[in-house]
């Protein structure tokens, strides 16, 4: 079983980010993960009422990310604090490496995913992994 370098970045993005996960521990990749959800849906949901107020681009780009930062950091805070009081530590860490490497692997994929629409399909039909995910996604 050969692989491309794109499953190389996937398996490697998934490798680092189980490893911060083991140190960070399930508190902080939920709250990451929460913080990210939060600054997703705060600039979906607000990007068209501040392109209302902003005709400027560069502006508008500006405050969509102030709004996105405000978002992600209130909402890691709250889910932070909640966990580390639900969680003891061992577990904690370990719950932590689980999620941080699904996070990871899931952001790499979609990486090399954004990466196949630029540059071509056939980086996606190299990439055993994508083409895998892909077939079992339809």
């Amino acid at each position: 079983m050969s692989l491309a370098s794109a499953d190389y970045v996937i398996l490697g993005a998934t490798l680092v980010a189980a490893v911060l996960g083991l140190f960070g521990g399930f508190s902080g990749a939920l709250a990451f993960l929460a913080g990210v959800g939060a600054a997703t849906a705060a600039v979906r949901f607000g990007w068209d009422s501040l392109a209302a107020r902003i005709s400027v681009n560069w502006l508008l780009v500006l405050a969509a990310l102030a709004v996105a930062l405000i978002a992600f950091g209130i909402a890691r805070l709250m889910v932070k604090k909640t966990v580390n009081k639900l969680l003891a530590q061992p577990a904690d860490a370990i719950f932590g490496m689980l999620a941080a490497a699904a996070a990871g692997f899931a952001l790499a994929l979609g990486a090399v995913y954004i990466a196949t629409q630029v540059c071509g399909e056939e980086m996606a039909i190299e990439s055993r992994i994508l083409s895998e995910v892909l077939s079992i996604a339809g």
